[in-house]
């Protein structure tokens, strides 16, 4: 017989072991394969669909300068600049130029315009009516209106409050007397798109007094007016990839310095804002942190899938015992045995290699479109996986070839061995503590370098793993004390079961060694991967109800300060939905405590905390009644005003209600107006059918007195529906004002000292700031120029839609302090929504919304897009590692059924009946999975505990140092998982019992028919 017939014969002998080793390394293939593949996709995908979802400046940068006296010039260097720099980064740029507020007239009414030259317009709106500028008819009507006339499009709501239509003629204030013939009217496709750069006059066409914008075709036309001409170059991102991202992030921040020194761009005002760096620089600490991930898995199944591949060898190598020593004896090298065992290997492992990367790709085509297949990922899966099989099983077969002394069981170790295993476990124990200690040192598998990039730690990273590994190598350790611990324990009991397969678990601890480690390597993995998991969903969950507040966060464009009548303020736009459980005005913007930027969110306080939006911090918040309750069902109010001035004066004077809804918004009602020679007269103002208003006090507004006076205002007590409210202001409440102050208000508290604001503020906030509950601060609110008073009333972690930077009041109170401040007040600019349906919910305001604005769940700013796969993966990792320990089981069943052959003719000869034989293997090896899974869990928790919450912190970039992360676990997959291999063991088990009892019920079979 050949060599080529011996060594084929000799495979089909054990074709079930080389088949389960062909198993194994398809399955360790294929799970590589999709998870690293996987992982690689989706990390573009996240990065792309997150990209998307940003929304104004967030998904921008814009650098901006006045227009040089060459225009041209101007253009081609800084596309010079642009083009080198960030094209080839994934982004894109266009230029516009745009002006300040041009005074304007159209049929005597004066307003100020906004014009824009932007040759993008037509492909981010929509024209409501006309034609666009650079239509040939719109030439034509600019050539009837006259020479000089310019053809515009403006934006529709502008034109709607302004009256103006299709050919009516807007007068510019500038010495040639431009004119604008209006030829179209247009709305922006979606205002909140990065192009836009977040404007608010694009979305609601008035803001702060100017119209527009006014749309021309040439931008020459905007060189010669009255007003500073800027040009813009806006950069939003177009096709992008972790490296191009990446790149574009590290190159942004140098493209200022690089226009401010490039010949032709001008040196007016040049500067660069947008919030594009910002989210490169979230979402990329998200990429970072899938790095950071990414390892587990592919070092979970790693472990397993080759502890799998080694118990399989083991088995292997028992079985060709007998061979062996024959082939030795007969004059065979150990060399050629091994190279055989090596070859037979290959000849399987290397097709199922293929095999599973096939299946990977055929699974991720069908699974997760457009995934990228990566050549090169999958032929170093598949490599690695077939050498360390054919190492393994070759490594066996050489031990086995060249051992001086042969035992029959294979159950028993020498002292060489047991010297290498104690030195493997001690030497995983010392690479777990360091990379534990590493780990710990820096509270994460990420780091910053130099530079301030966050990187993964190599060393940190292993941490999980390996502790994972350095636990389960321990616990296995423990099977044999446990078995004989449960060896005593049966034994006080009557009986052959339990008594006699506890007796067998303790005297043959080393045969079910290397399952039992796969096993609690599996189950421990398993349950690393829920304790992550549950951990990070739930510090995802605090992290966005942080970064967002409520369930759906909508923000309204172009809102600012009170100028008027607000039915915003007074009525929830979302209170008839059947799917809001509540619906809260929020003011947010920017402060200045000292020099000390925040962020500051005034809402309701005793709504939001029935609402479930406050931190625990936040309950020492008390709300704020300022001014004078308004009667219910209240629908007038009247004031007497007295106006006094030198004799002379002309002008007139405008007099205004404030009034908070119920929310703690304000709102400026009309309330008449009088000539300054008629001395005043009554004051009526039409209050608004909403329960719960409180009054403010009341504003004084003069035009019209050419400078020539003073005035003085004077309001008499407040009633409502012509009744005495009990309520009004100190009698003859005045106020002075002029032409150069020409307006003053008179709360209906009087000059009584008002209370200072509580606030409670963010943790890193009052870290920086030194302050501590009860202290005093101050700060400015940006919008409208208030300073307040406050108070800190408490600390928090995070404050909702602020992180812990953010300032959290009273919106009532900060609107009363604002309106005594004499500055502008500030209008709330979103609603915070709570809803069990939010997506449902945001998408009925994106359809059905008719302002601009935009809305947001809690689900865009959660960190799944990018996170989310590498749980998966995680999770896929851990059913692998089950699947291998599986195998793991089901060799050992192999194993125990030749090893004990002669046990069970024995015990059967001396009248054990099969029965009985059949449940003993049974708890034999119940016992044995039980023992080893729970001593996996333990395995997984204490690992879990160790390193969950730290990978779970890593995990959302971006979150608020200060947030807590709690230790939970992903319950419902753990148990299924857990379930499913219980069962597979179950069934495995029982197949091992029915072999025996089919063994022990043959009659006539001998110990020598084996």
């Amino acid at each position: 017989m050949g060599a080529i017939t011996t060594a084929a014969a000799r495979a089909r002998a054990h074709g079930g072991v080389f088949a389960a080793i062909a198993c194994v390394v398809l399955v360790l293939v294929l799970l590589g394969t999709a998870v690293l593949d996987a992982l690689a996709g989706s990390s573009t995908t996240g990065l792309r669909s997150s990209l998307a979802s940003a929304t104004g400046v967030d998904g921008a940068a814009r650098w901006q300068i006045r227009m040089s006296a060459d225009p041209d010039e101007q253009a081609d260097a800084a596309a010079s600049v642009l083009d080198r720099m960030i094209v080839p980064s994934g982004a894109a740029w266009e230029r516009s130029v745009q002006t300040t507020p041009v005074e304007a007239e159209t049929e005597g009414r004066p307003f100020d315009a906004v014009l824009l030259a932007d040759p993008g317009l037509e492909g981010r709106a929509s024209l409501v009516d006309g034609v666009w500028p650079d239509d040939p008819q719109a030439a034509g009507a600019a050539d009837e209106a006259g020479p000089g006339a310019v053809a515009t499009a403006v934006q529709a709501t502008a034109a709607e409050a302004l009256g103006i239509g299709l050919g009516d003629v807007v007068d510019l204030g500038d010495s040639a007397r431009t004119r604008l013939v209006v030829v179209g009217t247009w709305q922006p496709v979606d205002a909140s798109e990065p192009a836009w750069f977040g404007e608010p006059i694009v979305a609601a066409g008035l803001v702060d007094g100017a119209a527009g914008p006014f749309a021309v075709a040439d931008e020459a036309d905007l060189a010669d007016l009255p007003a500073a001409v800027v040009v813009r170059w806006t950069a939003t991102v177009d096709g992008a990839t972790p490296e191009r991202a990446a790149a574009l992030r590290s190159t942004l921040p140098n493209v200022e310095p690089a226009l401010r020194a490039t010949d032709g761009i001008g040196t007016d005002g040049l500067a660069a804002s947008g919030g594009l760096t910002a989210t490169l620089d979230r979402l990329l600490a998200g990429l970072t942190a899938v790095r950071a991930i990414a390892p587990l898995p592919v070092l979970l199944l790693a472990f397993a899938g080759f502890a799998a591949i080694d118990r399989l060898a083991a088995l292997l190598a028992a079985a060709r015992r007998g061979e062996t020593v024959l082939l030795r004896a007969r004059g065979a090298s150990a060399l050629r045995l091994v190279a055989g065992t090596a070859a037979e290997v290959a000849a399987l492992a290397i097709p199922a290699a293929l095999a599973g990367i096939a299946i990977a790709w055929g699974v991720l085509d069908a699974v997760v479109p457009g995934t990228p297949r990566i050549p090169t990922t999958a032929a170093a899966v598949g490599v690695a996986c077939v050498l360390g099989s054919i190492a393994l099983v070759a490594g066996r077969a050489w031990w086995e070839a060249t051992r001086p002394l042969l035992r029959g069981s294979g159950d028993e170790v020498g002292r060489i061995p047991r010297a290498a295993v104690a030195g493997g476990v001690l030497l995983v124990a010392v690479a777990a503590a360091l990379t534990l200690w590493q780990f710990r040192l820096y509270g994460s598998p990420l780091v910053r370098d130099s530079a301030g990039v966050l990187e993964v730690d190599p060393v940190a990273v292993l941490a999980p793993v390996l502790v994972l590994v350095a636990l389960a190598l321990v616990g296995n350790a423990l099977m044999r004390p446990i078995a004989h611990g449960l060896e005593r324990v049966a034994a006080r009991r009557p009986g052959l079961v339990p008594s006699l397969p506890m007796r067998q678990l303790a005297r043959r601890a080393g045969l079910y060694a290397s399952a039992s480690l796969v096993t609690v390597l599996a189950v421990g993995g398993l349950t690393l991967t829920a304790a992550f998991a549950g951990s990070w969903q739930a510090f995802d969950r605090a992290a966005a109800a942080s970064a967002l507040g409520g369930d759906v966060r909508v923000a309204f464009a172009g809102r600012s300060v009170v100028s008027g009548p607000d039915p915003l303020a007074l009525d929830d736009p979302f209170a008839g939905s059947a799917r809001v459980d509540a619906s809260l005005p929020v003011f947010t913007g920017e402060v200045r405590i000292g020099s000390e930027p925040a962020t500051l969110v005034a809402l309701p306080v005793h709504d939001a905390d029935l609402a479930g939006l406050l931190p625990a911090a936040a309950d020492v918040l008390v709300p704020g009644s300022p001014g004078a309750g308004v009667p219910t069902g209240a629908t007038s109010l009247e004031v007497p005003v007295r106006v006094t001035a030198p004799v002379g004066v002309p002008g007139e004077v405008a007099v205004s209600a404030w009034v908070l809804g119920p929310g703690g918004d304000a709102s400026r009602i009309p309330a008449g107006s009088f000539e300054v020679a008629s001395g005043g007269g009554s004051g009526t103002a039409t209050l608004p059918d909403v329960d719960g208003l409180r009054l403010l006090g009341f504003d004084a507004a003069l035009t019209g007195s050419q400078g020539l006076g003073e005035v003085e205002v004077g309001f008499g007590g407040a009633t409502f529906d012509g009744a005495d409210a009990g309520a009004a202001p100190e009698p003859e409440r005045t106020v002075r004002v002029s032409a150069e102050r020409p307006s003053g208000r008179a709360p209906v508290d009087g000059g009584a000292e008002p209370a200072p604001v509580q606030v409670v503020l963010g943790a890193a906030l009052a870290e920086r700031l030194g302050a501590q509950t009860g202290d005093s601060l101050a700060f400015r609110v940006l919008t409208g120029g208030a300073d307040v008073q406050a108070t800190v009333a408490g600390i928090t972690p995070a404050v909702p839609g602020a992180g812990d930077a953010g300032v959290l009041a009273d919106l009532g109170a900060l609107s009363a302090a604002a309106f005594r401040a004499d500055a502008g007040v500030p209008a709330s600019t979103e609603r915070w929504i709570t809803t069990a349906d939010p997506t449902g919910v945001a998408d009925g305001i994106r359809d059905g919304r008719t302002t601009a604005l935009t809305a947001t769940t809690r689900a865009d700013a959660s960190s799944s897009p990018l996170i989310g796969p590498a749980v998966a993966a995680l999770w896929a990792g851990a059913g692998g590692a089950l699947a291998f320990a599986a195998v793991a089981l089901a060799a050992l069943t192999a194993a125990l059924a030749r090893t004990r052959f002669g046990e069970v003719v024995v015990l059967r000869a001396l009248g054990m009946p099969a029965g009985l034989q059949a449940r003993s293997r049974f708890a034999e090896l119940a016992t044995a999975v039980g023992s080893a899974v729970a001593i996996g869990a333990v395995v997984g928790a204490l690992a879990g505990l160790t390193t969950a919450r730290e990978l779970a912190r890593a995990a959302v970039a971006g979150a608020p140092a200060g947030l807590a992360v709690d230790l939970r676990l992903d319950a419902l997959p753990w148990a299924a998982a857990l379930v499913a291999f219980l069962a597979i063991a179950a069934a495995v088990g029982l197949a091992a019992a029915a072999s025996v009892r089919r063994l022990a019920a043959t009659p006539g079979i001998r110990e020598e028919e084996r």
